[in-house]
């Protein structure tokens, strides 16, 4: 009769061997070769809701572009988006958080973001037990979840160059977490970038003109990790502004993000 050793044995080689299973599935998920997954592709419909909702789309090449496509659809399939049963339109949110997801990770190889596990959308602002306080939207990094109220989402993307979009910020945060716990040298990069971005804060010349020019929200001015969210978010939606009032602080993040498409022409 077996031991109670030989079956702990047993039992660490089968997780063992499971979580190796895992990482090769997961593996071929980030570049397309999972043979066990054939997930149907964009619409020209989808396509064209990318493009008139998310600016940066329409630079992307003919190349990229298809890329684009095959993360999108990856992306979707892998998250667990959970609805309010009053939200309405969740094929069209679904589709704006994915290709959000995939255009803030485009240039990086891990754009399933392993720290978000899943996504919960409201139909409003909305109270949060965890923080005792109303929110628009959150993430949760010890729950691996991000929340949304679906009115103030939308809006993001209503107007596209107010340099508010919730789904950039929050995708923005959960991203930082995501790279900046791994050992890579995109992680590197990326905590590099945050050390330049402190020292940019510390700055008075920098603080001085970020005041004059009211270009970043103030709610940026809050700590290090909302000023980069905020950032980004004014990235994403009026890059050609930031590198002209900002070229020192948009060379650096287009470098923790690798978003080669932000050229110096932007």
């Amino acid at each position: 009769m077996p031991s109670v050793v030989d079956v702990f044995g047993v039992t660490a080689l089968l997780a063992i061997f499971g979580y190796f299973l895992y990482i090769v599935y997961y593996t071929l998920d980030l570049f397309f070769l999972n043979p066990f997954a054939r997930l149907p592709r964009l619409t020209e419909h989808e396509k064209a809701t990318i493009a008139a909702n998310l600016p940066l789309y329409r630079n992307l090449s003919v190349r990229k572009r298809k890329r684009f496509h095959k993360r999108v659809v990856r992306f979707r399939s892998r998250k667990k988006v959970i609805f309010h049963k009053e939200v309405t339109d969740r094929d069209h949110i679904t589709l704006l958080l994915s290709a959000t997801a995939v255009m803030l990770t485009l240039g990086m190889a891990d754009f399933l973001i392993l720290s978000i596990k899943k996504i919960l959308v409201y139909p409003a602002a909305y109270y949060s037990p965890l923080t005792k306080q109303d929110h628009n939207g959150e993430y949760h990094p010890g729950l691996k979840t991000l929340v949304f109220s679906a009115e103030h989402l939308m809006e993001g993307f209503r107007i596209g160059n107010d340099n508010m979009n919730l789904a950039v910020h929050e995708f923005a945060h959960a991203i930082s977490f995501n790279v900046a716990n791994k050992l890579n040298v995109r992680s590197y990069i990326f905590l590099i970038g945050m050390r330049q971005i402190k020292r940019l804060l510390s700055d008075s010349n920098f603080n001085n003109r970020m005041d004059q020019s009211a270009y970043f929200r103030s709610y940026g001015r809050t700590n290090i990790h909302e000023f980069f969210a905020v950032s980004v978010e004014n990235l994403m939606e009026t890059p050609g502004a930031f590198r002209r009032q900002f070229p020192k602080l948009f060379g650096i993040l287009r470098r923790m993000l690798n978003l080669k498409i932000l050229s110096d022409k932007t």
